[in-house]
């Protein structure tokens, strides 16, 4: 058998372990394949991807690199160059890599969408809508291309149009998970609460331990004067995170206006505990003192307080003066 014949079959059979996910098996057929010592566009891309998919960036680059120096004109050399350099932080270059992609192949929608994402990351919503279009153009059946354009409409105030995206997404996949967010946050800036909370609901049912996304279920809560869900929604928040100073501290105030002064003064002198120089949870935390009678000690955290050269100074004079007037 002949080198060039035996380099195909060692080829051939990397890539049948490589699909199977058999990734030791895939690397020792392209090492004797590399040992040939013939160079082959197919073999440092397949060996490349190899360590791709084990996220072995570092080594993987230099094969893409090698790959071009044999056939600058190879667009998938290109398309896995910029992939690697964008997961290795290096995105100037990825972005010249994704375009010297769409020079070769115009018609490539994963480098329009690789592109899309760079303009994204630079907050260049402009390019980046433009890219997500022809990407979405190039593959109008993928629901995360609808979803990348989705989140542009979002990040720029179309909400409308953003809900609009992830409305169509959600009648083809119910469970997309983008989507649900997508919509949830875009009732949310339009102030349809109930909307929003239905769509937020559905997400969490999802990915529970989501803490930011929670959050905004908590806010819509808040905001249709449903006060009670909203602090419960802070406390499951801080189930997952108890150490969140500012879900901490927001509970400790939602619980005071919500009259539970016990739960209130429990937040805010954990918060404390965790946090001493937060400020806003000291003036608080007097407040709740001052509402459980302990008037002496409230006192003793306002006159503290008035050492403070900020804003929290006056606000804990005012408290001061209330105290003051009711003895």
């Amino acid at each position: 058998m002949s080198n060039r014949s035996q380099l195909t079959e060692l080829i051939n059979l990397g890539a049948i372990q490589q699909l199977n996910g058999n990734f030791e098996a895939a690397e020792a057929y392209y090492a004797k394949a590399a040992d040939l010592n013939e160079p082959n566009v197919t073999l440092l891309n397949n060996r490349g991807m190899l360590f791709y998919q084990q996220n072995k960036f570092i080594e993987a680059k230099p094969l893409f690199e090698r790959a071009l120096e044999i056939d600058s004109q190879n667009a998938s050399a290109w398309l896995n160059l910029a992939n690697t350099e964008v997961l290795l932080g290096q995105y100037d270059k990825a972005l010249n890599a994704f375009r010297q992609t769409i020079t070769l192949k115009a018609d490539q929608f994963e480098a329009w969408e690789g592109l899309a994402k760079l303009y994204m990351l630079s907050a260049d919503m402009e390019s980046a809508e433009t890219c997500w279009l022809k990407a979405v153009e190039l593959n109008p059946t993928s629901l995360n291309l609808l979803m990348g354009l989705a989140q542009v409409y979002l990040s720029t105030g179309r909400y409308d149009e953003a809900f609009e995206m992830a409305d169509y997404v959600l009648s083809e996949n119910p469970q997309n998970s983008r989507a649900l967010q997508t919509a949830g946050l875009s009732q949310l800036m339009i102030k349809n609460y109930a909307l929003a909370t239905g769509y937020l609901i559905r997400y969490l049912m999802l990915f529970p331990g989501d803490i930011a996304v929670r959050n905004h279920l908590a806010v819509a809560y808040l905001q249709s004067g449903q006060l009670n869900e909203g602090a419960a929604e802070y406390g499951r928040i801080l189930e997952y995170d108890p150490e969140n100073e500012e879900i901490r501290l927001n509970t400790g105030v939602l619980c005071l206006g919500l009259n539970r002064f016990d739960d209130a003064f429990s937040h805010l002198k954990l918060l404390l505990e965790q946090y001493p120089e937060n400020k806003k949870g000291k003036l608080y935390l007097g407040i709740a003192l001052a509402n459980l009678n302990q008037r002496d000690k409230a006192k003793m955290i306002f006159e503290d307080l008035l050492n403070d050269s900020g804003e929290w100074a006056a606000h804990a004079k005012k408290q001061l003066d209330l105290l003051n007037n009711l003895n």
